[in-house]
């Protein structure tokens, strides 16, 4: 090879496409035809596009954690989350709910394998900290197609996932955009528990079968609230329609609801060293206290991990006059990362619809569970039991084998008002008439949020729970 070939192949963009980065020691976010931009995120909120001659604009080595972000169309951001396979050690292996460490290593392409090219589920398998002992490759990055999707697998191997960077939140209403999806009710649940139909929300009146605004995934914005499970569930299959703002390619990319396995990923590996190393993200504890029906903004964080709420206004938070926006130093505590490059949101914020349920035969679940009802599959995880106690459900074998969740592997108990998750974070399971799953905690329940945390959701509109969806490139 002569000079000027050397020179022309020094010139040549290193393809993002979901393989092993020899350089990175971690595949590469996979973003090729997809409609999304890889991008790097600047400390005055900006974004730019990296040299992709090069791969220095990400990491995940333990020191610096640059996780790679991208951008759709519409200024949504995005955090690659590449397959790995962990190990809990516990603090006190007879009481789950006392915390440990997690250990994750990084697998070549859709393989077993770590970057010394050795199989880590082997019982045999020796760590970088000399442990020895098999890994679970964690089951969001599995293929469960052939077994009814135990553990919240996908229906193939995949390198890795793309995940909203930020909670839903509503768009500027000058810019937003009605999706395919319409309003199934608008029965809903308040913040002083008062039920009834709101027919009033962000973008002014409506009634069941208005459409639903598309939502933004960026900071500073109003999280998206009185949705309802099947709506949050059927909106975040939508993200891929041509008429979307995303312009993410359909052929290429799959859009929908965080299943608990997505969620459980994202948490393991913020606790991991190639995270927060056992730090706990802190709160979210913004609010506008139901201006404009909005209650939480995204990309904010507290002055502490379990900080009580502060209560602003939309105008303070347009004038960027809030402490903790996502890029300051305080904002930065809200990562997965404790950088910018992180997600956020996830303690905090809103609760999060996840695409869990029990199916009893009467209830919410039949009266609002819409297209998220069926059989356990590669977009939904059914839970066992039919009880309607939620500590009995939660202690359902089936259920209690189940792993990757960031639930039984990392708490002890699901019965209504307990804080068993790691970190004392709140911890109750499903029962009959509140079949639905929901993730990370609100604005203002302080201690009980967290990563860790899960809770029951009733399944209709609340001002409490939002969602946030997860793209998977075919």
């Amino acid at each position: 090879m002569d000079g000027n070939q050397l020179e022309e192949e020094d010139e040549k963009e290193i393809a993002l496409d979901g393989t092993w980065s020899n350089a990175n020691k971690v595949n590469k976010p996979n973003l090729e035809n997809t409609g999304l931009q890889p991008i790097v995120i600047n400390a005055d909120e900006t974004t730019a596009t990296p040299d992709r001659k090069t791969e220095n604009w990400y990491s995940y080595d333990g020191v610096e954690n640059k996780w790679a972000n991208a951008k759709t169309a519409d200024g949504s951001m995005w955090v690659w989350i590449p397959r790995y396979a962990y190990k809990i050690t516990y603090n006190d292996a007879s009481d789950k709910s006392q915390g440990g460490t997690i250990d994750v290593v990084f697998l070549q392409g859709t393989s077993n394998l770590d970057k010394d090219e050795k199989d880590v589920t082997q019982e045999n398998y020796v760590d970088e900290k000399g442990q020895t002992g098999a890994y679970i490759v964690h089951p969001a990055f599995e293929d469960g197609s052939s077994n009814g999707y135990p553990n919240g697998e996908w229906d193939k191997k995949i390198g890795g996932i793309w995940v909203a960077k930020f909670e839903a939140g509503y768009q500027d209403a000058d810019k937003a955009v009605n999706s395919n999806v319409g309003y199934s009710t608008i029965y809903s649940w308040e913040i002083t528990e008062a039920v009834g139909d709101r027919t009033t929300y962000y973008y002014g009146e409506r009634e069941a079968g208005t459409k639903i605004k598309y939502p933004t995934f960026t900071a500073g914005k109003p999280s998206v609230n009185y949705i309802g499970i099947s709506d949050s569930y059927d909106l975040c299959r939508d993200l891929t329609a041509s008429t979307a703002p995303y312009k993410l390619n359909s052929a290429k990319v799959d859009s929908h609801l965080t299943k608990n396995s997505e969620w459980g990923a994202v948490v393991y590996l913020t606790y991991s060293k190639y995270g927060r190393n056992g730090q706990e993200v802190t709160i979210n504890n913004v609010s506008v206290d139901g201006e404009n029906t909005a209650y939480a903004v995204t990309g904010y964080a507290g002055e502490s991990e379990y900080a009580q709420e502060v209560i602003t206004n939309l105008e303070a938070i347009k004038n960027n006059e809030v402490i903790g926006s996502w890029t300051t130093p305080q904002g930065q505590k809200a990562s997965s990362t404790g950088n910018i490059c992180g997600i956020y949101d996830l303690s905090g914020g809103m609760w999060e619809w996840t695409a869990g349920y029990i199916a009893p035969e009467t209830g919410n679940y039949q009266t609002y569970g819409g297209s998220l009802k069926g059989e356990s599959n590669q977009y939904r995880s059914k839970y066992a039991g039919v009880s309607e106690t939620d500590e009995t459900n939660y202690n359902e074998t089936a259920n209690k084998g189940r792993i990757g969740e960031a639930i039984w592997e990392t708490s002890t108990s699901g019965a209504r008002t307990s804080t068993t998750a790691w970190n004392n974070d709140y911890s109750c399971f499903l029962w009959y008439n509140s079949s639905f799953l929901i993730r990370g905690g609100s604005w203002y329940i302080e201690s009980g949020a967290g990563v860790f945390a899960f809770n029951r959701g009733l399944g209709y509109n609340a001002c409490i729970i939002g969602f946030r969806p997860v793209l998977v490139v075919e």
